[in-house]
C-alpha cells in the first residue's frame, strides 16, 4: 500500500457550492453533473477504461472525519479514459469500516459510479468545487485544474468522492 498519492496538486481556493463562483464554460456541467460521472464520460468519447492506482490508509483532517463519522479509513485513487486518454483523476475517502462492506470490498476495478448509482435511492450529496495546481504527472502537464467532491453513500457506508478534470477530458472528445 502506498503513502503518498499519485497526483501531487495543492488547493488553490475553499471549498464551495457551484453556484457561487463562475465556472469555465466547457466544464460547467462536468462540474454540476450530480448523476454518474462514469456514465457521462462513457456518453463523451469511446474506450472508456478505469486505471486502479490502488489504495492507502490515511488519517482524516477535522473537516473530513465527521462526514465519514470515523477518524481513519481508506483513500482509493483511480484516472478514468475515453479515447485512450486520461480525462479524470479520482480519489475517494472511505471509513475502515468500508471495506467490510461486501460491494466496496469486492469492487476490484469497477467504477464507483456503476456501483453507487445502480441503486435507485443513490443521490449526491455536499456538491463542492474548487481549483488546484497540479504538478506535472504522466496524465498531465503542470496546470491549474478544475476538481469537485461530494458525498455519496453505499450500503450505508458514506464516501467522500472527489474528481479532478485532466486536460485529456476535451482532448478525448477531439479524437473522436
Amino acid at each position: 500500500m502506498k503513502s503518498d498519492p499519485s497526483v501531487s496538486f495543492v488547493q488553490l481556493d475553499p471549498w464551495s457550492t457551484p453556484d457561487a463562483r463562475p465556472l469555465p464554460e466547457a466544464l460547467a456541467p462536468w462540474l454540476r453533473e450530480m448523476g454518474s460521472l462514469t456514465l457521462r464520460l462513457r456518453a463523451h468519447a469511446p474506450g472508456f477504461a478505469l486505471e486502479l492506482l490502488g489504495y492507502r490508509e490515511l488519517m482524516f483532517d477535522a473537516t473530513i472525519a465527521p462526514l465519514l463519522g470515523e477518524s481513519h479509513g481508506l483513500c482509493r485513487e483511480v484516472v478514468l479514459h475515453a479515447s485512450g486518454r486520461p480525462c479524470v483523476y479520482g480519489w475517494t475517502l472511505l471509513p475502515a469500516r468500508g471495506m467490510a462492506c461486501a460491494t466496496l470490498g469486492n469492487q476490484g476495478e469497477t467504477p464507483l459510479g456503476e456501483l453507487v448509482f445502480s441503486h435507485r435511492e443513490a443521490q449526491r450529496h455536499l456538491l463542492e468545487v474548487a481549483r488546484f495546481a497540479v504538478e506535472r504527472s504522466r496524465w498531465s502537464p503542470a496546470a491549474t485544474l478544475w476538481g469537485r467532491r461530494s458525498l455519496l453513500a453505499l450500503d450505508g457506508v458514506p464516501l467522500l468522492v472527489h474528481e479532478l478534470f485532466l486536460p485529456g477530458l476535451f482532448d478525448a472528445k477531439e479524437s473522436v
